[in-house]
């Protein structure tokens, strides 16, 4: 309560008061004063009230809470976009005011408390004013402050409130446009790219780092493969020297006894002098992954004259990175490596962005637990695996998620958090939390140095990271983390530290050994190869020379698991997964679009649904970004999965359909917090969608649909819109949903599979036949999906198939196939940009190596006429969108059961009068052209079709319909305007 202000009252005599008069009246007015200079606002008061205006500002809105702390807590802190921001405040009456602040901001965000501080310098004159009247007062006061980010530190700028909320948010923005971490990779390897062209020419030097890297050497290697080889043991080898030097320079900072990077480079004899120093730190400190490593790759570098200057020049250019902090804290490593390793499509190692694996784990981790993230004690239980784990970029991403619900829920609960808890937090994470394993030494020691460098400082007395053996071990199979299938312990390729090694007697002398196991887990993340079986045979395919004997084990493995090897590792990966994961834990993957709806998926959708909710599914329909991964063109999903107690029964699944998949970090985090703090997510029995709204407008859309059952689609993240999703949704069962009158009509319509059969696929009909144009044969054929020749539906055979009389299936398998060829042709693949048609038809029967061939003896000509006409309507082209399996974008599959299952025009119930009306109609429309499907809204051909439907079935225009079509990013490969 502030002391009121008494005017002193004027004597009415002129004549002298008494002196005891005198002396009461020098005592009150004394006493007045005295209280006056009493009245001291604390800077704890105005921080107070400086969190009442930042929420009044619009930060409420933004996040939960503000929180005011005091001495072992920063001032303010609060959240807004997702980004955590420390306002750290002094009086202008304190010396030396902006210095001190200043520093402070610096050490939160140095020691990972917040993303952004604002070191705020407030007037002197709000020290006096009562208490009551700091809000007004503050509001009008010129501030003096400064923004501190990762990435940069801003002058000291003059404003009030108002104005400090303006430069946050810009900041914020800035922050989000500035990727730091790419524009830093771009550079580094430049650098990278010279330095090893300096050894490429050195064999067997680049073979020796082959070896140390895990970079396998096949007996009968081609000349080109092996300069590929060597050209990357040269760059890897690179990296693994600037990663250990980036690393040696921040522990410098902190422990006495390591040498700076300047200093070393003063030393004459760099390689020598740096392979004794990194040797003494992993036998005398630990960071045996990084360390270790780096002192084997020096050791074995090409004895020539520019290694020399070319290892100083890695030391110059590790010295210019650790002044970003920001892409030293985002795995700047992670990103390059990928860049650098040519052999990654051969170990499907995709690497995923920091973006996607940071929106992932922030969902998943934001999740409900029964943990207190707050405490050190109960989070050291909370156990997070990675059995492909890389260059952790999603174990990293898991640490920062922590490290905010560490945070937030103890400035929830006023306790303390300064450097020291932050230290806490990071031991607990590295020696309890996290635990990664990978095939490839190099992956395992950009991961160690990647987590530990959220906290340099910190020695950790053992990293749960392993190095797992892939290849032919003494005439045993080892297949990485997939040996966890059959054995709960794993010998390593190799130990990273002593903390999990073991003696073993080899002949007259002992050794040590490494030996991983997996806790069990409560949350499993994972971006899992996505080699396949199929389509080149890559399974395994960095090991040519033991390839077969590998496939041979895994298919061993697989033959008691809900996984497929035809989808790829990745479904064995989620079985493995599930194996490991607690009742009430999560998996949050990175993995192939194709999991959606794809054939070769389905038993890992019926594992999914037969033992978890699925909670969560992000699908991005940003046409310039469809996937999650840094160096792959594959369509892909983030799904996050809660494995089910007993008798547990899943409720229903959230989609989040991306319009923008977001590109850097803080745009990310702004994304998953605008997710998690939505409210009243509409399910799709409601109308609308609920929206997610960024900084530059709509970012995407949100609904529930019923968690899916057995190996039923994920159809909610096929659609970028939700009003098709509803469309859609009802007219699988047989009604046609109009948005404007918001009402239903009836469609009668059957299963395709119970109007006739499909004939066999690309594969089989190439067993079988011959394609030939110069001789006669019974067998006509149809080969191709040329977007400028198919443009209408009546078509007629443009090659003749020869039987292959040497087939490995005999030589009557062609005359075995010909008996399910037909009259209608159905579209196998497509690009809807420029293809026109999902059905064609002929005179006569034919097959086709772009499609299907569609036969039905039961169906009358006229009725065939009927069923071409719908299928190539708006209509059926929905059913085709939402059951499509989902490639590279907007490339597109249909596999035999999506055609066999599509709900299409049941023509046997239609009178006689509709079928005379449809058949006219294709008649006149049969041969005239069509337009891309992706211009399904001006196209005069298809409005024509849609328009004889809806008179025949007496059913609404369509053109609401087409006009939602034409905007999917899935048909036209074009973002949302």
């Amino acid at each position: 309560m502030g002391i009121k202000s008494h005017k002193v009252a004027e004597p009415r005599c002129t004549r002298s008061p008494e002196p005891a008069q005198r002396a009461r009246t020098l005592l009150r007015d004394n006493l007045f004063y005295s209280l006056m200079a009493l009245q001291r606002n604390r800077e704890e008061v105005i921080n107070t009230q400086l969190a009442i205006l930042l929420s009044k500002l619009g930060v409420a809105a933004e996040a939960e809470t503000i929180h005011v702390h005091g001495k072992h807590r920063p001032d303010v802190l609060f959240e807004l976009r997702g980004l955590r921001v420390a306002i750290e405040g002094k009086l202008a009456d304190t010396q030396n005011a902006d210095t001190i602040v200043a520093n402070d901001a610096r050490q939160r965000v140095k020691a990972g408390i917040a993303h952004m501080a604002v070191a705020t310098v407030y007037p002197k004159s709000l020290r006096n004013i009562s208490t009551p009247k700091v809000l007004d007062a503050l509001s009008s006061s010129e501030l003096k402050y400064s923004i501190i980010t990762e990435a940069m530190e801003t002058g000291w700028y003059q404003g009030n409130p108002a104005a400090l909320m303006d430069s946050l948010r810009h900041a914020q923005e800035a922050l989000t446009k500035d990727d730091v971490v790419e524009r830093t990779a771009r550079e580094l390897s430049l650098k990278l790219e010279g330095v090893a062209t300096l050894w490429m020419g050195q064999k067997g030097a680049c073979d020796r780092l082959s070896t140390i890297l895990g970079i396998p050497i096949p007996k009968s290697e081609e000349d080109e493969k092996a300069e590929e080889r060597r050209a990357t043991a040269a760059k890897v080898s690179a990296l693994v020297l600037a990663n250990a030097f980036i690393f040696q320079e921040q522990l410098a900072a902190t422990d006495e006894r390591i040498t700076t990077l300047r200093k070393a480079a003063r030393n004459g004899d760099i390689i020598s002098f740096t392979a004794e120093h990194w040797r003494w730190i992993w036998e005398n400190i630990n960071y045996v992954p990084i360390f270790q490593l780096g002192e084997r790759i020096l050791n074995e570098l090409p004895s020539k004259a520019g290694t020399a200057s070319a290892v100083r020049s890695l030391l110059d250019e590790a010295t210019q990175i650790c002044n970003q902090q920001a892409a030293l804290r985002h795995d700047l490593m992670g990103r390059i490596y990928h860049w650098l390793l040519h052999v990654a499509k051969y170990l499907g190692t995709y690497y995923t962005s920091v973006s996607a694996a940071t929106l992932l784990l922030k969902l998943a981790i934001g999740a409900k637990w029964e943990f207190d993230f707050g405490d050190p004690a109960s989070l050291a239980q909370f156990h997070v695996g990675d059995l492909a784990c890389g260059t952790g970029t999603l174990l990293m991403a898991a640490a920062q998620a922590l490290s905010d619900s560490y945070i937030n829920t103890r400035a929830d609960a006023d306790l303390p958090l300064d450097a020291k808890d932050m230290v806490t937090l990071h031991r607990t994470l590295m020696e309890n939390v996290l635990y990664g394993y990978d095939v490839l030494p190099s992956a395992v020691h950009l991961t160690a140095s990647t987590l530990a460098l959220l906290a340099p400082e910190v020695a950790f007395v053992k990293m749960g990271l392993y190095v797992m053996p892939l290849g032919i071990d003494h005439g045993i199979a080892k297949l990485g983390s997939l040996d966890f299938l059959v054995s709960d312990r794993v010998r390593t390729q190799m130990a990273l530290d002593y903390s999990h090694t073991e003696t073993v007697r080899t002949g007259a002398g002992f050794e040590y050994a490494g030996t991983a196991e997996v806790p069990r887990l409560h949350l499993c993340v994972m971006n899992p190869p996505f080699v396949r079986s199929v389509g080149g045979n890559l399974l395994f395919g960095s090991l040519p020379d033991e390839r077969g004997k590998l496939q041979t084990e895994l298919k061993k493995r697989v033959k008691d698991i809900p996984a497929s090897i035809t989808a790829g590792l990745g479904s064995v990966f989620i079985a493995l997964a599930d194996r490991k994961l607690k009742h009430g834990g999560r998996l949050a993957f990175v993995i192939p679009a194709a999991l959606i709806s794809g054939e070769a998926w389905a038993r890992t959708r019926a594992l999914i649904s037969a033992k978890y909710h699925l909670e969560t599914v992000v699908s991005s329909h940003d046409a310039e970004k469809f996937n999650f991964s840094e160096n792959t063109d594959l369509s892909e999903i983030l799904f996050i999965a809660r494995k089910l107690e007993p008798k547990e029964k899943a409720s229903e699944t959230t989609y989040i359909n991306l319009w923008r998949n977001p590109r850097s970090i803080p745009e990310a985090l702004d994304v998953a917090n605008r997710i998690l703090h939505a409210h009243d997510i509409k399910s799709l029995a409601g109308q609308g969608a609920t929206s997610i709204s960024g900084m530059s407008g709509k970012i995407g859309e949100m609904i529930k649909m019923p968690s899916p059952k057995g190996v039923s689609n994920w159809t909610g993240a096929l659609f970028a819109q939700v009003e098709l999703i509803r469309i859609f949704s009802h007219l699988e069962v047989g009604k046609l949903l109009s948005l404007e009158k918001k009402e239903l009509t009836s469609i009668p319509i059957a299963r395709l599979e119970t109007l006739g059969a499909l004939g066999p696929d690309r594969k089989r009909i190439s067993e079988g036949f011959i394609p030939t144009t110069t001789d006669w044969t019974p067998y006509p054929g149809f080969w191709g999906h040329h977007s400028t020749e198919v443009t209408t539906i009546a078509q007629k055979e443009n090659t003749k198939l020869s039987v292959w009389r040497e087939s490995p299936r005999g030589s009557d398998y062609g005359p075995h196939l010909w008996e399910r060829s037909g009259n209608i042709l159905l579209v196998e693949r497509l690009w809807p940009v420029t293809n026109r048609l999902l059905a064609i038809g002929f005179e006569n029967k034919i097959l086709g190596n772009t499609w299907w061939a569609f036969q039905s003896k039961s169906l009358s000509d006229r009725q065939q006429k009927a069923l071409l006409l719908w299928l190539n309507s708006s209509l059926c082209l929905l059913s085709v969108f939402g059951r499509r399996v989902v490639t590279r974008g907007a490339w597109t599959q249909m596999k035999q059961p999506a055609w066999e299952s599509m709900p299409v025009l049941d023509v046997r119930s239609l009178s006689t009068r509709q079928l005379q009306k449809l058949e006219k109609l294709y008649d006149s429309l049969s041969t005239k052209e069509l337009q891309p499907l992706s211009n399904c809204n001006i196209d005069k051909t298809r409005k024509a079709i849609d328009d004889a439907l809806s008179s025949a079935l007496a059913l609404p225009d369509l053109d609401y319909l087409r006009q939602l079509l034409s905007r999917e990013p899935g048909l036209t490969a074009e973002s949302f305007a």
